[in-house]
């Protein structure tokens, strides 16, 4: 009977102490993300100090991972849809899209000055963006209900940070807890929504010092913007958020995503209008 009692207390101690060296490992990675991406700095897989990391998880880390940013002053400017082609998910072994929360002081305007220093290693994308007409706390049951709920929309440029040291085992859950690799982002002239006549018609072009590098359509992003931007706004409210007037959402890549190189852009989304940053 002893024996036994000593037993379970052995496994019960043991149980309690690979639950707290997870739970120090966890503090300990989400520590390190945040001073990473305070000092411009690479940061190992997440996966390589948590072997086994799921989606789920990934989402929780990344929602304290956040909270820390705030707590440090930072704000919510809106959140981004990522890895929305099929080729995309299949080559991050995720089975849908990700998202993940753009802090506002990454927000840029029009003729932008991009400088490499402040990244690690610099992408860009051209996609459609869309700001929030008012606070939403409960899934949107429709598009026609969505698009009551939608200000503006605009062309806008991520330029993700792909901080991670190590890319040839990079995962989707990886891309997760570091807020799907978020940093900044450019917004183009506000349209509002009755002037444009279907989003998903929209395509770009994008050249760099005059050289055309990218062509992309709205639909490159899980084959229609306005069925992405209801996933992305009902997946917000299922992590937890809640999304406020004025926020930014933007639905993923139209065409390829590039490495940033210095130079001059220019981007053309047609009927949404133009749009100039220079990568320094």
């Amino acid at each position: 009977m002893k024996k036994n009692i000593c037993h379970l207390l052995l496994i019960s101690l043991a149980f309690l102490c690979f639950f707290g060296v997870c739970a120090a490992s966890e503090q300990e990675l989400i520590g390190d993300i945040v001073a990473a991406r305070a000092a411009v700095k690479s940061i190992p897989l997440p996966s390589s100090k948590l072997p086994g990391l799921t989606e789920e998880k990934a989402y929780a880390l990344q929602k304290q991972m956040v909270g820390k940013m705030l707590d440090k002053g930072e704000k919510i400017g809106g959140f981004k849809a990522g890895l929305t082609s099929n080729a995309a998910q299949q080559k991050f072994g995720v089975s849908s899209a990700v998202l993940g929360p753009m802090f506002k002081s990454g927000e840029l305007g029009p003729e932008a000055v991009v400088d490499l220093k402040d990244f690690t290693r610099l992408f860009i994308e051209t996609e459609v963006g869309y700001i929030m007409g008012e606070k939403i706390s409960q899934p949107v049951n429709d598009i026609d209900s969505l698009k009551k709920m939608v200000k503006a929309v605009f062309p806008a440029v991520e330029l993700p940070d792909i901080r991670f040291a190590e890319m040839k085992d990079l995962k989707g859950a990886d891309l997760i807890v570091d807020a799907v690799s978020s940093s900044k982002y450019i917004v183009g002239k506000e349209l509002p929504l009755d002037k444009v006549v279907d989003v998903n018609q929209v395509q770009v072009s994008l050249t760099m010092d005059g050289k055309l590098v990218n062509e992309g359509k709205a639909v490159d992003a899980m084959g229609d913007q306005w069925k992405t931007l209801l996933w992305l706004v009902n997946g917000v409210i299922a992590k937890g958020w809640s999304i406020e007037p004025g926020q930014v959402f933007i639905t993923g890549a139209m065409g390829n995503m590039l490495p940033g190189k210095p130079g001059k852009y220019e981007g053309d989304w047609g009927a949404l209008g133009k749009l100039s940053w220079t990568v320094k």
